[in-house]
């Protein structure tokens, strides 16, 4: 060790003049320098273990004895005993789930040296597993993992993940293997170091397998570098991960559901975010097949809708399998790899008729799931109410009514008012009386359009009536073309512009049902149960 036994008890014993220490607790050093390695600049790191039963805290406390940082932690038996049970019961149902800082505190009491309480450690130290096979093991998982998300990120395209992938499989596959002589420690940093240190007693072949690691490094843009990563680790005993790409198959994830909206396609992630697709990303949605090679589909696939399907599972809408291997897991077991969130999309209005509007291939909604499907019916439902008090202010411009013409004036630039907020993503919306006013402080909304609709509003309490329905007909023109809904037809002028008002909305509907969103109005949901029919008409049409 870098620091005597002597120095130690030394700096034990000031130490524990300035904490709290249970009475009678063992003492050890755990950490770099009690497993021999370590420099001047590595913490001591004190474990104090007390016989009883209480819940310390696993923050350390941290102190400067002779200007060395020094961290003190504090664990009774009990809490050992059930950490050194949940690497058992972990260990028995498979590798997978055992966290790294679990088995790390357990490697670390291990591997400590004894200061005081030599029979309160020897009880905290019981262990019924073979630790080097269980850090073994570990590894060996997680370098199994790892080798495969390489082949996989290969076959999709991503030859720097590739790479990447690789060299970390490599140094996992080394890990299990120095932790099978002996060398269990679980920090990676110190590998060259517990290389070194078989090689010195006399382990010839330590030597000769660090010199090919040290070797991959400097591959670059060899021709097969998957093929000598993966070589390697199977010479360091880690089998189950050769360099084949017909090994990688696609599966769909848990939690993932399709929703197209008009002719545009929206995927929605365990109910909490919304991406869309553009169209070439759509087509290679709609292309997936679980269960087979990916190498095959990209081989139907072609340009852009290849390269769609490495996003997809980079953000997490579809999984990887290993061929008769389950799930290409997580293979960073210091920091999991979890499925990534790009940033949301900027484009404003945040949705139209048909969905959001893809920046890329695929883009997050600036929405939670929830929000935007409110949002959405919200819309539709606007905009039905603008063709119905359409209708009204027609008529009572006909009949010579001005005081009907207002009600349905304001109705309408209310509704309109509604339609632009819904398409900027407000939800729920403000009350009416407050809705022309909002347009004119959000800067989602162009400084214009939030004055002409001042403007309407300012002409509509006075009595120049011949100019409402123009004045309304420009601002609804100008509302519909900056949310993409300039084609909405005429609801109440026909049977059959009713069927199309029915057929734009069942799309949100459907995708409101299923994430329980607030519908507009309860009449809403019987277009969900009717798939769009109306309930009394023959035929049920």
């Amino acid at each position: 060790m870098i620091i005597d036994r002597a120095e130690l008890t030394s700096l034990l014993t000031e130490t524990l003049d300035l904490v709290d220490a249970p009475p009678g607790c063992g003492a050890v050093l755990e950490g770099s320098i009690a497993e021999g390695f370590g420099n001047s600049a590595s913490d001591v790191d004190f474990l104090l273990l007390a016989d009883d039963d209480h819940d310390h805290p696993t923050m350390p406390t941290i102190v400067f004895v002779r200007g060395r940082r020094v961290e003190v932690r504090t664990r009774s038996l009990r809490q050992v005993r059930a950490q050194a049970d949940a690497v058992r019961a972990h260990v028995a149902a498979g590798f997978g789930a055992l966290p790294a800082a679990l088995l790390d505190r357990c490697q670390r009491l291990r591997g400590a040296v004894v200061l005081r309480g030599e029979d309160v450690v020897r009880r905290a130290r019981e262990w019924p597993l073979s630790l080097p096979e269980v850090v073994a093991g570990w590894y060996a998982h997680h370098s199994r993992q790892a080798m495969r998300h390489a082949v996989a990120s290969h076959v999709l395209g991503e030859e720097h993940e590739a790479l990447a992938w690789a060299g970390i499989a490599a140094r996992h596959a080394a890990k299990s293997w120095v932790a099978a002589r002996g060398e269990t420690y679980l920090e990676p940093k110190w590998l060259d170091q517990q290389f070194d240190r078989l090689a010195a007693g006399g382990d010839a072949e330590a030597a000769r397998l660090r010199d090919r690691l040290a070797g991959l490094r400097g591959l670059g843009e060899a021709a097969q570098p998957l093929d000598e990563h993966a070589a390697l680790v199977a010479d360091f005993g880690v089998d189950g991960c050769p360099a084949d790409a017909d090994q990688v198959l696609l599966g769909l994830r848990a939690g993932v559901t399709t929703w197209p909206i008009g002719d545009r396609l929206h995927v929605v992630r365990d109910r909490a975010d919304v991406f869309v697709l553009d169209a070439p990303a759509g087509r290679a949605w709609r292309s997936i097949a679980p269960g087979r090679p990916v190498a095959e589909v990209l081989k139907r696939a072609s340009g852009p809708a290849a390269s769609a399907l490495a996003e997809f599972h980079r953000i997490g809408l579809v999984e990887l399998h290993w061929r008769d291997g389950g799930p290409i897991a997580s293979a960073q077991p210091w920091a999991p790899a979890e499925p990534v969130t790009p940033p949301p999309s900027t484009r404003m209005p945040v949705l139209g008729l048909a969905g959001a509007a893809a920046d890329g291939h695929v883009s997050l909604v600036p929405l939670p799931a929830k929000r935007f499907a409110a949002a959405g019916m919200a819309q539709v439902w606007s905009h039905i109410m603008i063709e119905n008090a359409r209708e009204d202010l027609s008529g009572a411009l006909d009949g010579g009514q001005r005081e009907v013409a207002r009600t349905s004036g304001l109705r309408l630039l209310h509704h309109a008012c509604r339609a632009l907020l819904s398409a900027c993503g407000t939800s729920p919306l403000p009350p009416d009386a407050a809705i022309v006013a909002r347009l004119g402080a959000l800067t989602a909304v162009p400084a214009e359009l939030a004055a002409q609709a001042a403007a309407v509003e300012r002409e509509l309490a006075g009595d120049g009536w011949e100019l409402w329905a123009e004045r309304l007909d420009k601002l609804v023109a100008g509302v519909r073309d900056l949310v993409r809904a300039e084609v909405f037809p005429a609801s109440f002028d026909s049977a059959a512009a009713w069927e199309a008002t029915l057929r734009i909305g069942h799309d949100w509907i459907r995708l409101g049902a299923y994430l329980d969103a607030d519908f507009p109005i309860e009449e809403a949901r019987d277009l969900l149960t009717s798939g769009g029919a109306q309930p009394h008409r023959r035929g049920g049409g």
